[in-house]
């Protein structure tokens, strides 16, 4: 029998839980699905991967060998759904598939923690928003930097005022390009922002906590140009009272890989560096400057992507949508909030394609 909570004029059902764990089927037993998700999964006490799916008989290989000869493979990820034993569904295909499979497992009864970005359009995140209010399951999104410590400090510290009334966001990352094949097509990732940046924008909504409304942005394909998608980017953001955030991308630049994110108010700044976890902390009313390591119990898989840099909050990601869906309270990272990054990056890409600003709410709103 399922347990019923009323959140927020919500009604949500929960499947009782079995004494092994919280059920898991992976739709999309590829690098990522394996390497981020499952390795993690199968560190959690309170999880059991039961099912995974993939087009490639390889990658069914080789999330056996990771799990074991009692997983159930198939390739056809609908195939899982038919299974009521499984209590949640990850949803790591392309990103082009994300709507359709969300929308099936919200509707299959399914818990759902869908990989960024949440849709291809405004369209298909209101879609899967409206699919988990109906069904009255937990959809979280796979926004992981929101779960790194760092970041978290990060904006402890904003929302306790270190650095006054933040005023401007920034963040700066020169990297290697993206793993090759289907993150090289426009059509299957919806463009290099919405793949690449939605995670960043995700932040900066974050902790700016206002509402955007303006985007200017400038790109292009300059250096990697046997790709579709853009390797450079320039955005910056206009938020409501004048708040500013600007972020600058560059995916032809294989040394280093540092994601530099800061953020500076009337009282201060605070710079962080992602790959050395590194966080400085600058007031301006004194000499004070600290900086410090801030350690991330990180993800047990140690996850390193594909330009060899670590990529941490996945594990702890995947505990909260464990503890969310245990709990009846609604995720940290949302459909809302999701959907949030989604218009940004589809309106920066706009602005790209316009040469000029777009306003966030006609946009929205066309």
């Amino acid at each position: 029998m399922d347990l019923v909570i009323w959140i927020y004029g919500l009604e949500l059902h929960f499947a009782s839980i079995q004494a092994a764990g919280m059920r898991f089927g992976l739709l999309g037993a590829g690098w990522f699905g394996r390497e981020a998700h499952m390795r993690n999964l199968l560190a959690i006490d309170d999880a059991e991967i039961v099912a995974v799916s993939s087009r490639s008989e390889a990658s069914l290989e080789a999330a056996k060998i990771l799990a074991g000869d009692q997983l159930m493979t198939c390739h056809n990820w609908r195939d899982i759904l038919k299974d009521d034993s499984i209590d949640a569904i990850i949803v790591a295909l392309t990103n082009d598939q994300h709507h359709e499979a969300a929308v099936a497992a919200l509707e299959a009864g399914k818990h759902v923690l869908c990989e960024k970005p949440l849709g291809l359009s405004l369209a298909e995140c209101d879609s899967i928003i409206a699919a988990a209010e109906k069904s009255g399951r937990i959809l979280q999104i796979g926004h992981e930097m929101r779960f790194q410590r760092l970041y978290q400090e990060m904006k402890e510290m904003i929302d306790q005022g270190d650095i006054g009334d933040l005023q401007l966001m920034w963040c700066r990352e020169f990297r290697g390009p993206m793993r090759p094949g289907w993150r090289s097509s426009e059509a299957l990732t919806g463009g290099t922002i919405l793949e690449k940046n939605c995670h960043h924008l995700d932040l900066f909504n974050w902790m700016i906590n206002r509402k955007p409304v303006r985007v200017m942005a400038q790109g292009g394909t300059n250096v990697l140009t046997d790709r579709e998608i853009l390797d450079n980017a320039q955005i910056m953001i206009e938020y409501e009272g004048g708040k500013r955030a600007t972020l600058e991308l560059c995916l032809f630049a294989p040394n280093g890989g540092e994601c530099e994110i800061g953020a500076c108010g009337n009282l201060g700044r605070i710079d962080t560096k992602n790959q050395a976890l590194e966080l400085v902390h600058h007031r301006f009313d004194s000499d004070h400057r600290s900086s410090r390591a801030i350690p991330d119990d990180g993800d047990a898989a140690n996850f390193v992507d594909s330009s060899g840099r670590i990529d941490r909050g996945i594990g702890p990601q995947l505990i909260h949508f464990i503890d969310s869906v245990k709990s009846g309270t609604p995720p940290l990272n949302d459909g809302i909030s999701a959907k949030q990054s989604v218009l940004l990056c589809l309106a920066a890409q706009e602005s790209i394609k316009r040469r000029e600003a777009v306003d966030l709410e006609e946009f929205a709103n066309a």
